[in-house]
């Protein structure tokens, strides 16, 4: 008979160290966020306004740099010079009166705000003077790209000085300084709009004068503005103690001053984009329409002012007036109800006769042109002769004190042939008459000198006597 065996399980607890789940840390986006664009760290207030102050004064260098900077700005737009330009701005001291005053209102110190419009007005009125003096005098007076650009300001430059006003203050009150100044300056542009103003007093165009000192006043305010906001944002410590009631009328006087100068900015980018809208449909409506085979279009010209119209010049084959009636009659289908279409035409018949005076005339421009770079090469090399012959004296002169062994030397262009059927070749020689034989080294250390002296990259060929 079988005995039933119970075998008793033992059940064993296992102690594991888990940590309570409130100890857990869970991931918070919002702290990390507020860490990642934290401009509290490396903030140095007690540096920042110490440079900030420095830089608003305005003598002696300064003062100096600035008239040396305002002169080569308006070299730079008198030839239009984009990279002359840029040199200008990044040697001008005007950002510091401007950052100087957006810290003073900051912080509530009248006297660093006195200070740095006071520096300002001057620094303003001499770059004006300085400009306006050069363009009176200047024989180049045709007003050139880079002046128009300053004379149409739009919303687009308002947004460019706040947010570069904003790059500069933050690089400033870092301790850590960084390269951001250079570039502000270049984005913001201060000194090529009073040098359009100057232009403008010179050639008596009122114009000029409102819209290019408009740029400045809009580069200035909003550069100070982005200057206070971040100095606020930072929580510099303020100078002179102000009640609630005047902090709330100088930020509603900063706000209503914002919108009013903000508004001429936005109808004028408001025609700026009209018009490139206006000029986008006028391209594709002649691209897509004068089409003929015997007719080209020569040349293209509209207004969308009124009264607006587009005024296109054939050659070719005339058109037939019933054609001009149907391609007036597509002008609505690209939104050109209110614009007068305008068809001049020359009468020539053979178009491939005009196209092929315009390649002759090209063919013509060409030639010209090779001519002239050739002119302008045989020029060069004939210069490069008589410098040569300048230096061929002055190394005589040295060859005596260095070399006195050497009673005379002549330099030239020798040509030498060793056949009547080989080409003959013309090398840069040098005939050495010396006072007694001259040893290996010597000719060496001669030669060497003179293809040194006189810039020589190749061989001297040398006869000695």
């Amino acid at each position: 008979m079988k005995k039933k065996v119970t075998k008793k399980l033992e059940t064993v607890e296992i102690e594991k160290n888990i940590p309570p789940v409130e100890n857990l840390k869970t991931f918070d986006l919002k702290d990390y966020l507020t860490n990642l664009f934290n401009l509290q760290d490396d903030t140095d207030e007690v540096g920042s306004l110490d440079s900030i102050k420095r830089s608003v004064e305005f003598k002696g260098g300064n003062l100096w740099a600035l008239v040396f900077a305002i002169f080569i700005a308006s070299i730079g737009l008198n030839v239009n010079s984009t990279a002359v330009i840029i040199g200008a701005m990044l040697i001008s001291p005007l950002m510091g009166p401007i950052i100087g005053a957006g810290l003073a209102i900051a912080i509530y110190d009248f006297e660093l705000l006195k200070k740095s419009l006071r520096n300002l007005s001057i620094a303003t009125f001499i770059s004006i003077l300085t400009s306006a003096i050069y363009f009176s005098i200047t024989p180049l007076s045709e007003a050139q790209s880079e002046l128009l650009a300053r004379t149409n300001p739009t919303i687009y430059d308002v947004l460019i000085a706040f947010f570069g006003g904003g790059i500069g203050i933050i690089a400033l009150t870092r301790k850590e300084k960084s390269n951001a100044i250079p570039g502000v300056a270049i984005a913001t542009a201060l000194m090529p709009p009073l040098c359009t103003v100057g232009y403008g007093i010179a050639m008596g165009n009122i114009k000029f004068i409102l819209g290019a000192f408009y740029l400045f006043f809009i580069n200035s305010f909003f550069i100070g503005l982005s200057t206070l906001i971040v100095v606020r944002f930072l929580k510099f410590q303020s100078v002179n103690f102000v009640d609630e009631a005047l902090h709330k009328k100088v930020k509603s006087y900063i706000i209503y001053f914002s919108i009013i100068l903000i508004l001429p900015s936005i109808y004028m980018a408001y025609n700026v984009i009209q018009k490139e809208i206006f000029k986008s449909k006028v391209n594709k409506y002649v691209a897509e329409n004068f089409v003929f085979k015997n007719s080209k279009v020569l040349s293209v010209d509209f207004s969308r002012t009124e009264p607006a119209y587009i005024d296109v010049s054939l050659v070719g084959e005339t058109l037939s007036n019933s054609i001009i009636k149907s391609l007036e009659s597509k002008l609505k289908k690209y939104e050109l109800d209110n614009v007068t279409l305008k068809v001049n035409q020359s009468g020539t018949q053979d178009v491939s006769h005009v196209l092929e005076m315009i390649g002759s005339q090209n063919k013509r421009d060409e030639a010209t042109k090779a001519k002239d770079e050739k002119i302008f090469l045989l020029e060069k090399e004939l210069m490069n002769f008589k410098n040569r012959d300048l230096l061929v004296a002055k190394a005589s002169k040295e060859v005596a004190i260095l070399f006195p062994e050497v009673q005379s030397l002549s330099f030239g262009e020798l040509t030498f042939a060793a056949s009547e059927e080989e080409e003959s070749e013309t090398r840069p020689s040098l005939i050495v008459k010396w006072k007694r034989k001259p040893n290996v080294n010597q000719k060496k250390k001669l030669v060497t000198f003179l293809q040194s002296r006189l810039n020589i990259k190749g061989e001297i060929e040398v006869i000695h006597e």
